[in-house]
């Protein structure tokens, strides 16, 4: 599953958020560029994955039904959720808060 998560950021287009639902803890988590995205979507709390090298969000399924109202969902298949936003991504500012939640600073 990591392959799969590190290639969907890599070629992310910055409109795209990638949702993957882990059923044991009721969450949805986004990595990278859609946590980005996410994070200026719904309320979350950004954190930053030494496992994946990449910042990391979560939400329950509450909130994912609530942004997914507002955006455009792409795919939908078992636990892997693909939303689209129709203003892309900040790539200077992704790279300023990236390396913020990597380094430890408050954002």
């Amino acid at each position: 599953m990591n392959e799969i998560i590190a290639r969907n950021e890599i070629f992310n287009d910055g409109k795209t958020i990638h949702l993957y639902f882990n059923g044991l803890v009721g969450l949805y988590a986004a990595y990278g560029v859609s946590a980005y995205l996410l994070s200026k979507c719904a309320d979350v709390t950004p954190s930053y994955s030494e496992s994946m090298q990449m910042p990391v969000v979560v939400i329950n399924t509450m909130h994912y039904g609530e942004v997914a109202q507002k955006l455009s969902i792409r795919k939908d298949v078992g636990n892997y959720r693909c939303l689209t936003v129709e203003e892309g991504a900040d790539m200077k500012a992704y790279d300023e808060w990236a390396s913020a939640l990597r380094s430890g600073k408050e954002l």
